[in-house]
């Protein structure tokens, strides 16, 4: 059994792809521009919002891309913080499955690329006691995935690499996993299939979460 589960969040535990989408189409109204594909903006998200914002404002201008990307990423974080729950929802038995974590006396924690004030509101509002520490983006670090949160998370929990696994939806989470030097367990749920999480050599694959929660009971 792993001592420490930590969790990606967007596409993981929560499905807020619909939020997300909103608000980069609230900021894509201030210039008169169509909205987003849905498809393919879900197939963008991951990597953080910086980089979220800047592949899209390079779909639509050619220059000052700077100041474009500075203003709207401030027209994004106006939408969102007001409107970041009003879609967005638990994946189906996700509650249940961090509450049997916890009462298996597995430490349960959040590490996302969306900005640390939107990961605690988010995961506070819904998880409440079921997440024990929680890491969004912070000033210093790079988004995952660059292993220093993911690091000083371990740390701070007090627990040797060994003793973690870190569960996500993306290949962004399974490559933090390999650069941070723990085991990954990929979720088949979330906004990638399972064909990248494989070729992207995720130890462990779980379809629901049932078996997510077996894997990190029993096969440590």
């Amino acid at each position: 059994m792993y001592k420490a589960a930590i969790f990606d969040l967007d596409g993981t535990l929560l499905d807020s792809a619909r939020d997300l989408e909103e608000a980069c189409n609230y900021a894509l109204s201030k210039y008169n521009l169509p909205n987003v594909d849905s498809r393919s903006f879900t197939l963008r998200l991951g990597s953080g919002r910086c980089k979220l914002i800047e592949s899209i404002v390079n779909d639509f201008f050619d220059n000052g891309k700077k100041e474009i990307i500075e203003e709207f990423l401030k027209y994004f974080n106006e939408y969102y913080d007001a409107h970041l729950s009003d879609y967005t929802r638990p994946y189906e038995n996700i509650n249940e499955g961090l509450k049997i974590l916890t009462e298996s006396n597995i430490i349960t924690a959040v590490l996302s690329n969306k900005p640390h004030e939107f990961t605690i509101k988010l995961v506070n509002y819904f998880f409440g006691d079921n997440v024990k520490h929680i890491s969004g983006l912070k000033d210093g670090y790079e988004p995952k995935p660059d292993p220093k949160a993911l690091l000083d998370i371990i740390a701070d929990l007090g627990v040797r690499k060994e003793e973690c696994i870190y569960i996500g939806d993306s290949e962004i989470d399974i490559r933090v996993s390999k650069n941070a030097g723990i085991k990954s367990l990929g979720v088949l749920w979330g906004f990638r299939d399972e064909a990248l999480l494989k070729k992207e050599g995720a130890n462990f694959l779980a379809s629901n979460v049932s078996e997510m929660v077996d894997i990190i009971i029993k096969q440590a």
